[in-house]
């Protein structure tokens, strides 16, 4: 008897963590920019629609006639005009983020769309729009049904009068969103945000809140991947819950970001069927593209892929190149408070080589802008700053290495005479003679 209340448990507990599982994944399905976009107009026009039969309950709960009576005709001009008017606006400030998509793809990179896409005063105007012709039309589809008494035609009235309010005010508040949509500007600050949010989060917790610092034994039983594509998450807290489940430990052998094959270990444990292994896979979310958020190194590759574009022949833009240099330094020397939470007892997560960045970040935008005095002077102001005030130890001894590298690779693209001795005078102020 007893063995069967325990089976029961442990399988009412397995049901519990599947359901956690997919409900994590849902959770980071609905968080994607296009699905945002979407849910926000979704959310508006639900209570819209609320709003336009809100009216009806006026005339079932309040006395009747006690509110002025509003002539039909004055409600359905007012409502003629939202209708026709919204959908033509809501047409028009589609096209507008299209261009602006386009525009961030062409002028940027590709991979900072998605960030335009997720622009909230954006994805707010359009849910706004969208919403208010979809109240106008139920409305005035309820008024031709009169579905409405005085009272109710009244605080239709109110409520059309709000909706309006609100559509010009959120028009007027978009115009200033509107000049800098999709501008290069507004674009390298969305990426300067997005890793910020990202970078703050690996440097407050380095170790993903994952604090068992032993060690397993060699005969320690390691999951594989089942697809290919980039790590965007990790669901921490259901491997928790399986670790105690099984009463182990379990060691993540990967970090967000890297890329992921059928040959890559996800998680090495003490004990594991291929119940528990499949368990394990779902609680890594692996996609096509990376993820900015649980991926610190990869809005500096973002940056670099602004600078490469910016620096190619056909762009011939140094100055774009510059401002990356400016976005990335101010990233990494920006003073930080160490929390180090750690929840997940059962857990442990590889190191991230977070050093990398310099060069996943540095090397190309030097290799690109090799022939450019100003780029290449910048690029070792920017490592010099970083080895100065960056507040890890290691990734400033990167930054001092890298710039001496740098300075060798530079040599030999800078064909004036001139040039090369000015860029060696300032690599020697910045970070003395050797």
């Amino acid at each position: 008897m007893l063995f069967l209340l325990t089976w029961h448990r442990m399988l009412a507990l397995t049901h519990i963590l599947f359901g956690i599982t997919m409900l994590y994944r849902w959770l980071i399905l609905l968080r994607e920019p296009s699905k945002r976009l979407g849910l926000s107009a979704l959310y508006a026009t639900c209570f819209a629609i609320g709003f336009a039969f809100a009216a009806r309950l006026a005339g079932i709960f309040l006395p009747a006639n006690i509110f002025p009576d509003i002539r039909l005709e004055t409600l359905e001009g007012l409502l003629n005009i939202i209708s026709s008017t919204m959908f033509a606006v809501s047409t028009f400030a589609l096209s507008i983020m299209v261009s602006a998509f386009a525009s961030a793809s062409s002028s940027a990179t590709p991979r900072a769309t998605h960030l335009v896409i997720d622009d909230a005063p954006s994805r707010r105007t359009i849910a706004s729009f969208i919403s208010a012709f979809i109240y106008a039309v139920i409305a005035k589809t309820a008024l031709g049904m009169d579905f409405y008494e005085q009272n109710g035609r009244f605080v239709l009235f109110l409520c059309t009068i709000l909706v309006l309010a609100y559509v010009i005010i959120t028009l007027i508040s978009w115009v200033s969103t509107l000049s800098q949509l999709g501008r290069l500007g507004h674009t390298l600050d969305k990426i300067h945000s997005a890793t910020a949010t990202a970078l703050q989060q690996y440097r407050q917790n380095p170790a993903q809140e994952t604090a068992w610092q032993g060690s397993l034994s060699e005969n320690a039983i390691a999951i594989y991947a089942d697809q290919m594509g980039y790590l965007t998450h990790i669901n921490l807290a259901s491997l928790q819950a399986l670790a105690e489940q099984q009463a182990s430990h379990m060691h993540i052998c990967v970090r967000a970001g890297e890329l992921i094959t059928p040959s890559s270990i996800l998680v090495k444990t003490e004990t594991a069927d291929q119940e528990l292994a499949d368990k394990i896979r779902h609680c890594f979310i692996i996609a096509k593209e990376r993820s900015f958020d649980q991926d610190p190194n990869w809005g500096f590759i973002v940056f670099s892929e602004v600078a490469q574009r910016a620096l190619s022949p056909a762009v011939n833009d140094p100055g774009t190149a510059l401002k990356v240099l400016l976005h990335t330094a101010q990233l990494l020397i920006t003073p930080y408070e160490a929390k180090n939470n750690r929840k997940f007892t059962r857990l442990s997560i590889v190191p991230l080589d977070f050093e990398s960045v310099i060069d996943d970040c540095y090397s190309p935008i030097c290799r690109d802008g090799g022939a450019q005095l100003e780029v290449q002077i910048v690029l070792q102001k920017s490592l010099a700053t970083i080895w100065q005030h960056c507040p890890e130890p290691a990734l400033a001894l990167q930054a001092k290495i890298q710039a001496e590298n740098y300075l060798e690779r530079a040599k030999t693209q800078l064909t004036f005479t001139q040039d090369r001795e000015k860029l060696v005078k300032k690599h020697q102020e910045l970070f003395g003679k050797a």
